[in-house]
């Protein structure tokens, strides 16, 4: 069980301190000599946590509280998912947790629900309404899962919420120092295989080599579908673009290698433009003026100045919560309603420093209505100027496809 008091460390970090799983788990995992455990149990309680929340209050008659539901957890979620640890050293090294954190007097309480989960067979009694059972099959709040099956239907809900892990990262070339035929011919020397995707990048096993290239600027790390929204702009050579939320800059780099365009890349927070110019530096691009500002308040510099705008908002999230599961632990209806109004005002002002017969695209990796369609929706009925050209909403397939949505949006000339 070597690893197991790291990983309870970092969930409880995540739980009750709200840090971000990949963040806390690079910082601790240089300690652990059985890192791969670590990791497995550290993502795998948060991906099963919908799920091993309802186990919990299956087997408890009274909700514990946050420091031994962690514990709980972990100590369920090897039961049930890691094989390779026999059940009593699972119970034991639980139990010897309750210790280690200063809770010893939950050890009896901790040792009998892990013992009363074995007992029966490592199951409980699932719901009987569906939206109760599919929230806990997949391990999806279940908020978001009535939400879901109120936009898509149940059907089409639970097919994209049971979709499996895909463990393939998705690359693309840098075309200013060598073509994607030229890139696929290298890892062919070097035994990667690879997958082609719609955008024109690859999806590849994330091996030490795709690492040095992605280091050395030859490749970089970027979504399928965040290609897809930057190629949406159908940019020209000469035109001048503003990326309104451009941290960490992929978007705009991107767009440097589509056409020769000015670039404007906007971010509310210095240390964010940092990361902007280092991804530009390491990617061997210029012309990208990466600029203090907030998306939100009006710029009188920027009015009407620009031919093409991408306005990648800020969002929930949930369409790529299956790469960063403790998406879930923080998403409520509230926060999806908070974060929509100020979608809507980044898109109202932004709208406002684009020229006549310009094109702007609106893009979220959310797949709620509320932070998507609704917002577009409005906003072409509120300003009649505008128009949508197209809207696709693209859902998780277990393929490598995010959650994503874009919209492409044109002035009237």
């Amino acid at each position: 069980m070597n690893g197991f008091a790291i990983a309870c460390d970092i969930l409880s970090k995540i739980y009750k301190e709200d840090a971000f799983g990949s963040i806390e788990l690079n910082k601790r995992i240089g300690g652990a000599s059985n890192q791969a455990v670590v990791t497995r149990l550290v993502y795998g309680v948060l991906q099963k946590d919908t799920e091993l929340d309802y186990y919990i209050s299956k087997l408890t008659s009274k909700r514990p509280g946050r420091s031994e539901a962690v514990l709980l957890k972990a100590g369920l979620y090897c039961l049930k998912y890691m094989d390779s640890f026999p059940d009593y050293a699972v119970v034991d090294e639980t139990v010897e947790m309750c210790e280690k954190i200063g809770k010893r007097q939950l050890k009896g309480f901790v040792n009998g629900v892990l013992k009363s989960f074995i007992a029966n067979g490592k199951t409980v009694e699932l719901p009987k309404d569906r939206i109760g059972l599919l929230s806990v099959e997949t391990s999806v709040p279940s908020w978001l899962v009535k939400a879901y099956v109120k936009q898509y239907g149940y059907d089409k809900t639970k097919e994209f919420l049971s979709v499996g892990e895909f463990t393939k990262e998705h690359i693309r070339n840098n075309s200013r120092v060598w073509t994607l035929n030229q890139l696929k011919s290298s890892l062919d020397e070097h035994n990667i295989q690879y997958i082609e995707s719609e955008a024109g990048g690859l999806f590849v096993d994330n091996t030490g080599y795709i690492k040095e290239l992605n280091a050395q600027g030859k490749v970089t790390y970027q979504s399928m579908t965040s290609m897809l929204a930057v190629q949406a702009l159908e940019l020209k050579d000469g035109e001048k673009m503003l990326d309104a939320c451009a941290a960490p800059g992929g978007k705009s780099v991107y767009a440097r290698e589509l056409a020769d365009v000015d670039i404007t890349a906007c971010d509310i927070h210095e240390h964010r433009l940092d990361l902007i110019r280092a991804y530009a530096a390491r990617m061997k691009t210029d012309g990208i003026k990466a600029v203090l500002c907030d998306a939100a308040e009006y710029n009188e510099g920027f009015d009407s100045g620009f031919d093409k705008i991408l306005c990648d908002v800020p969002c929930s999230g949930l369409g790529v919560a299956n790469k960063k599961p403790d998406i879930y632990l923080r998403a409520s209806m509230q926060k999806v309603e908070e974060l929509s109004k100020i979608q809507y005002a980044i898109l109202s002002n932004v709208s406002r420093y684009l020229k006549s017969g310009g094109r702007l695209v609106y893009s979220t990796c959310t797949t709620l209505r509320e932070e998507n369609y609704n917002i577009v929706g409005r906003f072409v009925k509120e300003n009649p100027a505008w128009h949508i050209v197209r809207h696709k909403i693209y859902l998780p397939d277990g393929k490598g496809c995010d959650g994503f949505f874009i919209a492409v949006l044109e002035k009237n000339g």
